[in-house]
């Protein structure tokens, strides 16, 4: 057995990547090649493991420099008591260094992920739209309104600005998906007040450049308008056929209580399931109630890496309690392997 990675997709074989694929993961996603193909060619990250020439072992990530989902992890059969899948998510996890890095684990895998240095989060979400939305896989997601017996209610600094002003009483709202003449300054501004920046410096160039950066490298966009104000964003970064994370989700704390929020996020997910996909994402402990309703399920194998890095930064009791659930933590009708 002579082991090799690769970190590039230029010399893949897609047919026998999508072969693989399928006996990783024993058919559950149908895909032809040019699917295949597709969601790795626009996939930032991905590590491949052979045995001599045969491919064995896959991982991708989309990512837009700070956040990053994994998809597509796994190994044959035969591959599965060797070191072979530690080294493929080792490899990734590096090419994503300094990264906040998700991932929506298959049933059965949640201890391999706890070894490998992620902890079992209870703040995911996927939207699954109006109709049919509990249907969905009991194996990944909780009955909508799910509560945890330790959930964290109070929204805190830096995640909401401490006091909220009064609500305007008349907003002529409108919802738009073009970045058509969009004011990314403005953008950058509702972000940082949304999330407790209340008395704003001086302009930083940089900062408004990168949130610009984000917004156009995100494939879906929403916007929130009273008139001509832009008041409310969102974004979402995809692998274009199957996969989206939502995030920058966020409105100006004088327009908050309008609904806005729930709007432009309902605007954007609607125009990513019209397209055929899933939209997955992650909130604060604070904001669990906004998600936690019909339209959402939350997610029972969403975890996230928290290397040493991640762990230097001290987060309150009550808080983290809200973020995670403790190592080993199961649900009781959960498949464990």
């Amino acid at each position: 057995m002579i082991i090799s990675y690769e970190e590039s997709i230029e010399t893949i074989d897609y047919i026998q990547l999508n072969t693989v694929l399928g006996k990783i993961f024993e058919s559950k996603k149908t895909r032809d090649v040019f699917y295949t193909q597709t969601v790795f060619e626009n996939s930032q990250n991905v590590v491949f493991a052979f045995d001599n020439s045969q491919l064995i072992g896959v991982i991708r990530a989309i990512s837009d420099g700070d956040w990053a989902v994994i998809y597509d992890f796994g190994v044959l059969k035969e591959y599965e008591d060797t070191e072979v899948k530690k080294e493929i998510l080792s490899r990734l996890i590096k090419q994503l260094k300094g990264q906040h890095i998700f991932t929506n684990a298959v049933p059965g895998t949640i201890a391999f992920y706890e070894q490998n240095g992620f902890q079992r989060t209870k703040t995911a979400f996927t939207y699954v739209g109006f109709e049919q939305n509990e249907s969905r896989s009991t194996e990944y997601f909780l009955p909508v309104g799910y509560r945890f017996e330790n959930e964290f209610y109070e929204v805190e600094f830096p995640f909401a600005p401490r006091h909220l002003p009064k609500k305007k009483r008349k907003v002529a709202l409108s919802y738009h998906t073009s970045r058509k003449a969009v004011d990314y300054q403005r953008v950058n501004e509702i972000i940082r007040r949304a999330f407790g920046e209340e008395q704003l410096q001086d302009l930083d160039v940089e900062e408004v450049a990168k949130t610009k950066q984000l917004f156009e490298n995100s494939q879906y966009v929403s916007f929130a308008y009273d008139g001509d104000r832009l008041v409310g964003v969102a974004r979402a970064i995809t692998d274009r056929l199957e996969e989206a994370y939502v995030q920058n989700v966020a409105v100006d704390p004088e327009y908050q209580g309008h609904g806005i929020g729930w709007q432009v996020t309902v605007t954007l997910c609607e125009e990513i399931l019209k397209d055929g996909l899933n939209p997955f994402l992650h909130t604060h402990p604070g904001a669990v109630g906004f998600y936690n309703r019909t339209g959402f399920l939350r997610n029972k194998t969403a975890l996230d890496y928290r290397g040493k890095e991640e762990n230097s930064s001290s987060i309150p009791t009550a808080v983290e309690q809200g973020f995670y659930l403790p190592t080993g933590y199961r649900f009781i009708d959960e498949t464990v392997l």
